[in-house]
């Protein structure tokens, strides 16, 4: 049986900042953990591996609401014609994810971060495109869910670690076990555990096919 690879990745909202990437096996070892800028950079760094790698969680949108497109998410979003009707705003996902009680940002015409919502359209269209798997992951759920009594916040030096001592705890083999990850990797880590966890079962989807789905872990796994 092949080497089965699960891949998470957390862009970042333009090539100029970096993006998190991490490649984990089924065994929980991360063979690959780091950063990349631009959508040849992480070609470069996934196409050594097509043959194995079963699924990529992407921390982003895959896709527009049903009722927008991706004109909406541009500068000249405000000339466009399209606008939603629904009872919510962004996506039925995002909505799901909110009354779970895990806030995320909404893909809706007037979002402060449209620039990454077009990046994460175009990242997951490169990579489909090249014959990958995509899932849309959400990092801050999973984390939630999965180390719910962990304080503190993702940019504090000792919440990292102390991530980082949980998933060891866990089995989780990072590359450098002493060194003190960025936050970004720390994401695209939970990212890949969420792609690993939905391959073997042990996720579930929110959302519906119109508005797309996010994975998350169901609760209490960490398999």
């Amino acid at each position: 049986m092949k080497d089965e690879l699960f891949v998470g990745v957390d862009p970042s909202g333009s090539a100029m900042r970096p993006s998190g990437i991490c490649i984990i096996n089924r065994s929980k070892k991360v063979s690959l953990l780091g950063r990349w800028n631009t959508f040849k950079d992480i070609e470069k760094l996934l196409l050594p591996f097509r043959e194995k790698i079963c699924s990529i969680g992407i921390d982003g949108p895959l896709q527009p609401p049903h009722e927008l497109d991706r004109c909406c998410f541009t500068r000249q979003s405000d000339h466009c014609s399209h606008k939603q009707t629904g009872k919510y705003k962004g996506r039925y996902c995002e909505y799901l994810l909110i009354k779970k009680g895990y806030r995320c940002f909404l893909t809706s015409k007037d979002s402060f971060v449209k620039t990454w919502v077009s990046r994460c359209f175009r990242l997951n269209e490169i990579l489909t495109a090249l014959g990958f798997r995509t899932i849309e992951v959400f990092p801050y759920a999973a984390r939630k869910i999965l180390f719910p009594d962990l304080p503190g916040k993702k940019y504090q030096r000792s919440f990292r670690q102390q991530l980082q001592k949980c998933l060891s705890e866990k089995g989780y083999i990072l590359p450098e076990p002493d060194f003190i990850y960025s936050h970004d990797e720390l994401d695209a880590v939970l990212a890949a555990v969420t792609s690993r966890l939905h391959f073997l079962g042990q996720a579930e989807l929110v959302g519906d096919e119109r508005d797309g789905y996010i994975v998350i872990p169901r609760l209490a796994t960490l398999k």
